[in-house]
């Protein structure tokens, strides 16, 4: 096995179908990662989902060793390993491995004259098999009947049943969807029964009104909770008739009601119509405009049809009789079993169910175990050609990362080029998940940016994560604009939604402790300018206000207190400012300059150590694991990786520079000035 140093780590040279067969063996701690999510691979996703064996949307070392294993067994002849090739001869394929033995007859049947099979024509009889009116799963789509009254009877299941998915993406009919309906079908049978009656009109217990009671007992709904309300207020009037002036009209309407709708539910909190003693609800009296006409309503649909008489006078005893007559009404319907079928009728559904055609039905059914072995044999060869045009490559991108490092190259999960800040930054990954991603990258020393990517024609925007590793951070900030290149070649709107900010080169992190310095004295030139506005716009306050009266007279000695202090404040000042001047003045201006030099110097030095080890650990393991990687190798920046990921494109060649007066005057100034040190520090 052969290693090669890139990003100052050993990463396994994996080239053919035995350089993979040695990774394989290899323990996985010299691997460069051990998991990944499926989502950060540009490959195909057949291949990814068949590598995926758990289906847990993650490739593991584990699944990578057995795709291997697999691979290798299956194959009596590695060499579409080595040129990654996705068409398959069938004297390649081991016809004495369990898979095999299926693959390779089917090679034989699809190859027709042709020397191989490609994948595309795998696929094709893939898709083939799949939209086939009987799945492997044993789902049967309508159109596989052959008699019209069996193609029917499937389709009124499915327009009652919710069926089982086909891999055509429609809906079939298996042996669960017949279990059901027939199941639903006989407790609708036996519900239905409960509702017969041999009286007139179809009356029975549960249908008092016959074909009328579904009508009867939605009014009954509406009114039932006013009327029993109007019985409770009867019983207080029976029990205390001073009580009726105040339940009857009710309460008198609110003076700031603004609306019709809040006159009405106003009204709608009074009796229906006035209580009495002896618990009369009189029809034909005066009653709550609110609940006249639902009163009217309920006495054609209930009380003259319940009880065959015309008055319009309900008393207690007929309310309860017509209260438990609707009850159990309610009842019987909220026990209906499948509602679903109702809109079949309740011929048509038991039709169904004492149809012979269901036989029929089952029949096509169990056609499911020869299309399953047909499928499954398909999916297979899909497999082999998959995992002998891509596994050597994803083993580069997993195993070990050759084309991470390679500038001409690119690593399948690598997503394109941002262009901003009149930079080229190369190395992109996608961000699934932007709050999982930054809580990876906490404690990380790396300069990282999220970036939203959107197109015009492309409403599935999507984020990415870039690391600058050269130059300085210059204009990059949050709301920033740029271009996106993508490895496919298309073009997106990128936009910096976050950036986790760290030094990006040595110069920048020596620089910073000056930058924050000035940031600090900035911000309390601000707040002393603040602070003086402030006082200034007081007296300006001051002067348009009336004068306040006179202060109180000091306290003895007070004046004198303060002048003592300011003398004292004002000989220390003007004592430091005599020090610092007769120092400089025994002083020459190279002295100075080289002092000021030491200083400055003294203070560079350490912050350049600290920026040095600092940057020493930026770790491009810290910007993958945030996404979901298992990296176990330390993936340190060299130079050359620094400038390959962000880097400034040069000048074309013989391109001419002109640069105006004010550019050449001042660098005439810094050559004088430089001279003049020179001359005095000789002197």
């Amino acid at each position: 096995m052969k290693f090669q140093l890139q990003g100052k780590a050993y990463h396994m040279v994996i080239e053919s179908a035995a350089d993979l067969k040695a990774a394989r063996e290899t323990d996985e701690t010299l691997w460069v990662a051990t998991g990944a999510p499926i989502s950060a691979f540009r490959l195909d996703m057949e291949f990814l989902r068949y590598l995926d064996q758990d289906q847990d949307q993650r490739i593991k070392s584990g699944e990578l060793k057995n795709a291997v294993d697999w691979l290798l067994s299956v194959l009596s002849d590695p060499g579409g390993i080595d040129r990654a090739a996705t068409d398959l001869r069938p004297e390649t394929v081991n016809d004495l491995h369990p898979d095999g033995k299926f693959i390779r007859p089917l090679l034989e049947r699809i190859r027709g004259d042709d020397p191989t099979v490609s994948l595309a024509k795998i696929r094709k009889w893939r898709a083939r098999l799949e939209s086939r009116p009987v799945s492997e799963a044993g789902v049967v789509l309508p159109e596989a009947a052959e008699r019209e009254d069996v193609r029917k009877l499937m389709e009124d299941l499915l327009k009652v049943m919710p069926g089982a998915a086909h891999p055509s993406g429609k809906n079939g009919v298996n042996e669960a969807t017949l279990h059901d309906f027939l199941a639903l079908a006989k407790a609708r049978q036996a519900w239905r029964a409960q509702a017969a009656g041999d009286e007139p009109g179809g009356r029975s217990e549960v249908r008092p009104l016959g074909d009328d009671t579904p009508a009867a007992h939605a009014v009954y709904l509406q009114i039932r909770d006013a009327i029993d309300r109007f019985y409770a207020l009867c019983d207080v009037v029976a029990m205390n008739p001073d009580a009726l002036p105040q339940l009857w009209p009710g309460p008198p309407v609110p003076q700031d009601a603004e609306n019709a709708e809040d006159i009405q539910s106003h009204l709608r909190k009074a009796p229906l119509a006035q209580p009495n003693p002896e618990g009369l609800l009189r029809i034909d009296k005066r009653v709550n405009p609110a609940f006249a006409r639902l009163l009217h309503e309920f006495r054609a649909k209930l009380i003259v049809p319940y009880f065959d008489k015309t008055d319009e006078i309900l008393n207690r005893n007929d309310w309860q009789r017509l209260r438990t007559a609707m009850e159990r009404h309610g009842e019987w319907k909220a026990a209906e079993p499948g509602p679903h079928l109702a809109p079949l009728g309740a011929e048509r559904v038991r039709e169904i169910a004492e149809s012979p055609r269901l036989q029929d039905v089952r029949n096509l059914i169990n056609t499911q175990i020869s299309a399953a072995v047909d499928l499954n044999q398909v999916r297979l060869t899909e497999k082999l050609a998959l995992f002998q045009g891509h596994l050597l490559e994803f083993a580069n991108n997993f195993i070990s990362f050759p084309q991470l490092y390679a500038p001409d190259e690119r690593a399948a999960f690598e997503e394109g080029s941002l262009i901003l800040d009149g930079r080229r930054f190369n190395l992109a990954v996608r961000v699934p998940d932007r709050a999982q991603y930054l809580k990876g990258i906490e404690g990380g020393t790396m300069f990282i940016m999220i970036l939203k990517l959107e197109h015009p024609r492309r409403p599935e925007g999507w984020e990415i994560a870039v690391p600058a590793t050269s130059g300085r951070q210059g204009n990059l900030k949050v709301g920033k604009h740029g271009i996106f290149q993508h490895v496919d070649g298309t073009e997106w709107f990128a936009t910096i939604l976050h950036i986790v900010d760290n030094p990006i080169s040595l110069n920048e992190a020596m620089a910073a402790p000056f930058i924050r310095l000035g940031q600090s004295f900035t911000r309390k030139v601000e707040a002393m300018t603040q602070a003086a506005e402030k006082k200034l716009d007081q007296s300006g306050e001051f002067l348009e206000s009336p004068p306040p009266p006179p202060p109180p007279p000091p306290a003895p000695g007070g004046n004198g207190q303060m002048l003592a202090g300011g003398g004292i404040a004002i000989a220390a000042l003007g004592s430091s400012l005599a020090f610092m001047t007769k120092t400089f003045a025994g002083l020459t201006l190279p002295q100075i300059l080289g002092g000021l030099l030491v200083a400055i110097l003294a203070f560079l030095i350490p912050s350049a150590i600290i920026a040095a080890i600092r940057l020493s650990k930026r770790d491009l393991s810290v910007f993958l694991e945030a996404g979901g990687w298992g990296i176990n190798s330390r993936m340190r920046l060299g130079r050359a990786q620094r400038f390959a990921f962000t880097g400034k494109p040069a000048y074309p060649d013989n391109s001419s520079f002109q640069r105006n007066r004010i550019w050449w005057l001042v660098r005439a100034l810094w050559i004088v000035f430089a001279l003049y040190l020179a001359v005095q520090t000789l002197s």
